[in-house]
């Protein structure tokens, strides 16, 4: 399973999305905790992914893409 974080300054909902391309997106505001953000978000994938995310945020920077969306969002995957 593909995975994304999406970070933002933008004050929103924590939210879990499938994407169009079949990734699964976590996106938070960047000064969240993503534990707590993974418990507060409802989606059928979200048990199942969530080692992977955890994973995806304490990887080394090496191991990650980091893709800036505009001035205020960024959307961090697995190389």
């Amino acid at each position: 399973m593909e995975l994304e974080i999406e970070l933002t300054e933008s004050l929103t909902e924590p939210s879990l999305t499938t994407q169009p391309n079949g990734r699964l997106r976590l996106t938070f505001h960047w000064r969240d905790e993503i534990k707590r953000v993974l418990e507060s978000v409802a989606h059928p994938l979200r048990d199942e992914a969530h080692d992977g995310f955890l994973h995806l945020w304490a990887a080394e920077e090496s191991a990650r893409d980091f893709e800036q969306l505009n001035a205020t969002t960024v959307v961090i995957r697995n190389r």
